[in-house]
């Protein structure tokens, strides 16, 4: 009898080792809400996606035995895709639940460890230059204690239909890390931003005044790193704390710094369309309508960027028009929600319209709900521009961006530093939501310009009115269908 029982709890214990991984396709890839435990719904694994879209997808691969799992990912008969597969990592937001928003590359032995009863997502990236074609794969998840593996089927379509390389909107995303990061971070993270379509760079930079004359090094070799990339948005554009810009011998020493700052600038390689003078950050009151005034005569070609709050009164706004001090006015959200009384008769005067978003509490916010709708914002208002506040902040001592309730303030980013903020950088769920978004924005306008009224409905429909991630998607496949007809 003894033997028996032993006999039995071997088996019973083979069984519970042999248990294989369930898995199903995530309907929404970009939701970072779901729970730990129990199986989830999923959908049949076909992806469709045009040339230079962000072509996405998540697993959900769960335990059902009672002991921790060791599992091995793995994708086969997609090599010529060159897909990139993530573990999907919870995280501690204040304010939420545990997002699962943080997208590593999975570890080097492929393997994730999912606890009894729950389950883990696996994401995956796949490149935006990939030929078009049919590709047939699987997604092959083992359980390495004993290799029971199931194999699940991933067909890829890639349309030939690409999107523009180029986005007509002006995008940013006040990203500070590149002043922190040398070398292969800082080049990690202007990749990750570039790939999003960020064209426009925020410049902290300035010229040091060293024996009576300014010294232009730093800001030069930012210059050299952002060349060709994009907008140069330029913080040092601010007067010198030495100089009062509201005085009228002040004045006149701010309008000789920008005419130097100018100058330097050009010398780099820079054109007028290439750079744009930052002197104040959310300020139109009468310092920066001085400072506006003087960047004009300093040089009435160069641009001057505002990004006023619903502080800012009529008043300040009207003037700024007036002068044509202003070329690219970045508008506040809640401007448009609140007071687009204001923002409209100002639109058609100024060269660049955007938007920008700027929550303190980010990590907690949805990426489809939240993130996604910024493009889709952009295209709502007939704007040229859109940004949100941040990217990717470094370690300040204050907060930790791993862990909200780890510092004393909140961390805001959308894309990562490694655990021990080296110079790693890992996107989020957040900064691929900002892309589909943006995303959305060329295939409107692309279906816009192509002429279908009833699209053209449905479009006004959607960014008036939230859409489930499925509604986006059948969007998306309808006005595809529509530009690929000839």
């Amino acid at each position: 009898m003894k033997r028996i029982s032993i006999l039995l709890a071997c088996i019973s214990i083979a069984c519970i080792h042999a248990a294989s991984p369930e898995v199903s396709m995530v309907a929404d890839p970009l939701e970072t809400y779901y729970s730990l435990t129990g199986k989830t719904g999923g959908q049949p694994a076909a992806l469709r996606f045009c040339g230079g879209e962000a072509g996405i997808a998540a697993f959900s691969v769960y335990n059902s035995s009672a002991d921790t799992m060791y599992c091995r990912i793995g994708l086969t008969g997609l090599n010529s895709l060159k897909p990139v597969i993530r573990e999907a990592v919870h995280i501690r937001a204040r304010l939420g639940q545990l997002p699962a928003d943080v997208l590593p590359e999975i570890s080097a032995d492929g393997v994730i460890v999912i606890p009894a009863g729950e389950n883990r997502q696996v994401f995956i990236d796949l490149p935006t230059n990939a030929k078009p074609g049919h590709y047939h794969g699987t997604f092959t998840t083992t359980n390495v204690m004993d290799n029971t593996t199931t194999v699940n089927p991933l067909n890829i379509e890639i349309l030939p239909l690409t999107l523009p390389e180029k986005h007509p909107l002006s995008i940013m995303t006040w990203d500070c890390s590149l002043r922190g990061a040398t070398d292969a971070g800082r080049q990690k993270i202007l990749e990750l931003l570039t790939e999003s379509r960020v064209n426009a760079f925020h410049v902290l930079e300035r010229p040091e005044l060293k024996d009576g004359k300014y010294d232009f090094t730093e800001l030069n070799a930012m210059l050299a790193v952002l060349k060709g990339k994009g907008l140069a948005m330029l913080r040092c554009a601010a007067p010198p704390r030495n100089i009062n810009v509201l005085t009228e011998k002040g004045y006149a020493e701010y309008v000789e710094y920008l005419k130097l700052v100018i100058d330097n600038v050009k010398k780099q390689g820079y054109g007028y369309d290439d750079f744009i003078l930052y002197p104040y950050d959310e300020n139109v009151q009468n310092n920066f309508f001085a400072a506006a005034k003087a960047s004009k005569a300093a040089d009435p070609k160069v641009m001057v960027y505002a990004d006023p709050t619903t502080k800012a009164t009529p008043e300040e706004m009207q003037r700024l028009v007036d002068g044509n001090y202003v070329d690219y006015f970045q508008y506040n959200a809640s401007f448009f929600r609140d007071r687009g009384d204001i923002v409209k008769p100002l639109m058609k005067h100024v060269r660049y319209n955007t938007i920008y978003w700027c929550p303190v509490i980010q990590k907690r916010l949805r990426p489809h709900s939240f993130y996604r709708q910024m493009g889709r914002s952009a295209y709502r208002y007939q704007l040229h521009g859109v940004g949100y506040w941040t990217s990717l902040w470094m370690a300040d001592g204050k907060s930790m961006p791993w862990d909200d309730f780890q510092g004393k303030t909140a961390s805001p980013v959308t894309i990562y530093p490694g655990r021990d903020n080296d110079a790693d950088s890992i996107p989020s769920r957040r900064w691929r939501a900002f892309r589909i978004g943006l995303e959305d924005y060329l295939f409107f306008d692309l279906a816009r310009q192509k002429g279908n009224v009833e699209l053209e409905k449905k479009i006004d429909t959607a960014v008036r009115n939230p859409q489930s991630f499925a509604a986006a998607n059948a969007l998306k496949n309808e006005i595809t269908n529509f530009l690929m007809e000839k």
